[in-house]
Formats: structure tokens, C-alpha cells, sequence
């Protein structure tokens, strides 16, 4: 069972941000090539990873992300294959923090939603996943730890 919260917010500042279709791979890939790109500028994260997935579709049996992922930096620099958001802010969320498989991800998405259809509430924006402990290649996945954020409507109708 997981524990779920309202009225929760999350904020970033100066925030590398990259949006596009991609596949598991290339998501890998991406972050890999983020992590270089902040050691060959020493750069320093400020924060924890945050993905969002907009949507997923099947184009020639491999499935396409849309996504963002969103990386908080320690000081500003001039991006050329990025976006730079100021603040990255989100307010009047539901929280849930996720523990373990992260291929079991979905069952907490699953009661969140369940908890918001259920309490009437209006669902506004896609699920952040903040991942609350760097995933190491060789970590167990059951020492995973991510965040989940589904901003709601604070509007009472």
C-alpha cells in the first residue's frame, strides 16, 4: 500500500531540460550524454533527475516516449542541445514516494490515480518521477527510491 499525500510541490532552479521522442534506449543514452556534457563543463547536479512522460506510442513495434527529463544544475551555463528553465515549479500535487522494482512503477501511478478519481480531484499535469537515489549499474532494484508528483487542480467546483 502506498502512503499518498496532497497538496505537495516541487521545485527546481536552473534546470537543463530536454524534451523529445524517445525510446528506452535512447532515454540511456540521453542521460548518459547529459552527464558528460555537465563533466566536460563542471557542472554539478543541484537536485535529483526529474522525468516526465507526456505520452507513448508503438511505431514499428518499438515504443516512443514522449518525455522530458530535467536536470537542476549548480550555476547557469549557455545551452545549445537543451533548454534552461529558470524554476521548474510544481504546486497542488498528489505524492506518492515508490520503493523498490521500478518495473512495479506503475502500481503506484495505478493507486494515485485511483486516490484522485476517487477524492474527485482534477488531475493537470503528467507524473513527475523524481528519483530520489541515483541508480548505480550494479544496485539492486529493490533499493530504488523515486517520488511521484501528479499536479492537481487546487479549484474546488
Amino acid at each position: 500500500m502506498v502512503i499518498i499525500e496532497v497538496g505537495k510541490e516541487l521545485i527546481l532552479e536552473n534546470v537543463l531540460s530536454l524534451r523529445k521522442k524517445l525510446t528506452q534506449e535512447e532515454i540511456n543514452n540521453e542521460m548518459i550524454k547529459i552527464g558528460k556534457f555537465f563533466e566536460s563543463n563542471s557542472i554539478n547536479k543541484a537536485g535529483p533527475v526529474v522525468t516526465c512522460t507526456y505520452s507513448a506510442e508503438v511505431v514499428n513495434a518499438v515504443v516512443m516516449m514522449d518525455m522530458e527529463i530535467l536536470v537542476p544544475m549548480d550555476r547557469t551555463v549557455d545551452l545549445v542541445d537543451y533548454t534552461l528553465k529558470p524554476i521548474f515549479r510544481l504546486v497542488n500535487a498528489v505524492y506518492a514516494r515508490h520503493y523498490g522494482d521500478p518495473t512495479k512503477l506503475q502500481d503506484t501511478y495505478n493507486e494515485m490515480l485511483e486516490f484522485i478519481q476517487k477524492n474527485k480531484l482534477q488531475q493537470i499535469t503528467p507524473g513527475y518521477n523524481v528519483t530520489v537515489k541515483d541508480i548505480l549499474p550494479d544496485m539492486n532494484p529493490n533499493e530504488i527510491i523515486v517520488d511521484v508528483y501528479v499536479g492537481v487542480s487546487p479549484n474546488i467546483l
